[in-house]
């Protein structure tokens, strides 16, 4: 006989322990799933903001040097090591106008390889290029020389590369955007002194898509193509495309006192 206060306890059933089970693994599958793309959004938003770093210290080297530096190349001889590669002259220039982010000769801390070549999240080294536009009044390149834009004075630096909008057409060596997709990012003809590029999770060469060829074609060849798409992320788009502003530069470059 039980107590009098004595209350019977009811276990669950094996139907409501199933129903339990089965919400735990439909919340852990939902969680496995979304696992994948989460860490991609990581991925890049910390590619974003590490490229927004590139330029910040890109611009913070011309305040300095009365230049922008030149890129990390492994042109002839040369092997990427982070550095900037400069060749004898005369006049004294750059190796080349694309290869990688000199982040050494740039101070910056981040992931890097054994050779000394600054990582994106995804293991390859960030592009960067650097109009090799000539003034016209001599033989030295204005953004790369020190002291040059002084010298020759704001108005001559008009800058060549171009930030275009899609491509479905893309053709090696582009001089503008009208081949690729006949627009252009607003302000870029004439407003992009640099280019950082990041080739994201599908970095591999060739490109896989037509979108994304215009900014591995330097990669290809080793020449400075003077087009770079930037585009919302897609199928058959994930770069990262960043560069540095023209007017920001020279406003930077004047606030430091190198331009009058």
């Amino acid at each position: 006989m039980y107590p009098p206060n004595y209350k019977r306890r009811r276990g669950f059933t094996l139907v409501e322990v199933a129903i339990v089970l089965l919400i735990v693994a439909i919340i852990l599958g939902y969680s496995v799933a979304l696992f994948p793309v989460q860490q991609r959004l990581k991925q890049y938003r910390s590619a974003e903001a590490e490229m927004d770093r590139i330029v910040e210290q890109l611009v913070a080297f011309a305040q300095v040097n009365g230049r922008l530096p030149c890129p990390d190349t492994g042109a002839g001889a040369l092997t990427p090591d982070g550095l900037e590669d400069i060749d004898a002259g005369p006049p004294v220039s750059c190796t080349a106008f694309f290869g990688f982010v000199p982040a050494r000769t740039l101070g910056m801390n981040g992931n890097f390889d054994a050779a000394g070549v600054m990582l994106d999240p995804w293991g390859a080294g960030y592009g960067y290029a650097v109009s090799d536009i000539d003034s016209g009044l001599n033989t030295n390149k204005i953004l790369v020389t020190a002291n040059e834009i002084r010298t020759q004075g704001i108005a001559a630096v008009q800058p060549d590369l171009f930030i275009c909008t899609d491509n479905t057409n893309a053709v090696a060596n582009e001089t503008d955007c009208v081949a690729p997709s006949g627009a252009e990012v607003m302000g870029s003809n004439g407003e992009v002194a640099a280019v950082i590029i990041s080739l994201g999770l599908d970095n591999t060469l060739p490109a896989t898509s037509n979108v994304q060829a215009e900014n591995v074609d330097n990669f290809d060849d080793g020449t400075l193509d003077k087009v770079y798409i930037f585009s919302s992320q897609r199928d058959d788009y994930d770069d990262i495309v960043k560069w540095v502003p023209t007017n920001l530069l020279i406003s930077r470059m004047i606030e430091a006192e190198q331009l009058p």
